[in-house]
């Protein structure tokens, strides 16, 4: 099936092709079912010519780039094997500062499992009405914490910080030396109005954005994301990476170089997004499913006391979706936000499931 997405002409989208995962239809992983546009797949083919070359020294043409699209110098730019790499690396170097970092205490679990093996100690801080508590990670940095990860759209309940909230974020850290870290995973999902914290990561010391080809782009496979920020940080991540100079592939460097200036891909995808986002909602509704409104490709729903057997049952079916147990949220599952396609086949087989509970 294909989609032909109002205000943009001349091109059709569709689900992406290939052989299936052993059949399962994945909704647990936040990917983009439509893949890569035809700016990163021919870029793609090209390298594919030339597999047995190792990859640009530092990927200056790639940071470069990304440097251009975004308005910012090229010492404000660090990229990486993905946003995990990033992660990890950041916890890392923050090891040579004796201040403890803080997260939310249900968010995405990269922060956790990576300042756990850097060794450094964190606070998890509870969300408030399923948000980010912008004020208790700005009494954090005021009682001296050094480091913060924020996700923002926060992955996963969906919820959106305001421009009034970023900025005292960024502000808090800045004003106490601390580094604050926002993971803008899902900023291309989030509407025209997203206050994103590049002004500050491109002009302010402490600040720090995340951003990965994964989501819109459709490159997850690649593994390529990238840090903007404060220019002593990124210089202290890339001085750790030059102990693997060749952590990210030639292949995914190509794809995202390619990508990042196919604006037109990623606003096809957003808007068949938010077309089957609307269609997942009015489906759940119709089934008197709650969930939490949300500003990223997927949507966080609550089933009490019987999530995980969904989630089983689901799984049966070929449908796999995310129990978030493990993250702090019991009785709740997040679904990515599939194709036309898929939304259909998951209401139809959920429909099915609740009737015979």
């Amino acid at each position: 099936m294909s989609y032909l997405v109002r205000g943009i002409r001349g091109h059709q989208l569709t689900a992406a092709s290939g052989p299936p995962q052993l059949g399962v239809v994945r909704l647990d992983r936040n990917e983009n079912p439509y893949g890569p546009g035809s700016a990163a797949r021919a870029a793609l083919d090209g390298a594919m010519h030339e597999p047995h070359r190792y990859p640009e020294p530092a990927y200056q043409e790639l940071t470069e780039g990304i440097a251009r699209a975004h308005g910012v110098h090229v010492d404000r730019v660090a990229v990486g094997n993905g946003a995990d790499e990033l992660i990890l690396l950041l916890a890392l170097v923050h090891r040579t500062d004796p201040r403890s970092a803080q997260i939310c205490e249900q968010t995405f679990q990269s922060y956790a499992l990576s300042l756990t093996a850097a060794g450094v100690e964190f606070r998890e801080l509870a969300l408030r009405d399923w948000a980010v508590d912008v004020a208790a990670f700005v009494t954090g940095f005021a009682g001296g914490a050094g480091l913060a990860f924020v996700c923002n759209p926060h992955n996963p309940t969906g919820s959106l910080l305001g421009s009034s909230e970023v900025a005292a974020l960024c502000a808090a850290a800045r004003d106490n030396g601390a580094v604050l870290v926002l993971d803008e995973a899902y900023a291309e999902y989030a509407g025209p109005g997203f206050a994103s914290a590049l002004p500050w990561a491109a002009a302010d010391a402490g600040v720090c954005i995340l951003r990965t080809f994964s989501k819109a782009h459709g490159l997850a496979g690649l593994r390529i994301a990238y840090l903007i920020g404060d220019p002593s940080v990124v210089s202290a991540v890339r001085q750790v990476q030059r102990a693997i100079p060749f952590h990210v592939n030639g292949l995914g460097c190509a794809a995202a170089l390619a990508a990042i200036g196919d604006i037109e891909h990623v606003a096809r995808t957003v808007a068949a997004t938010e077309c089957a986002k609307s269609a997942l909602i009015a489906g759940f509704e119709r089934l008197g499913i709650a969930f939490l409104p949300s500003a990223a490709n997927f949507v966080l729903v609550h089933l009490p006391g019987r999530a995980a057997a969904v989630a089983e049952l689901l799984a049966q079916a070929g449908l796999a979706v995310r129990d978030v147990t493990e993250l702090g949220l019991p009785d709740r599952l997040r679904i990515t936000v599939g194709s036309q396609d898929q939304v259909d086949h998951l209401l139809y087989v959920l429909e099915g499931i609740l009737a015979d509970a």
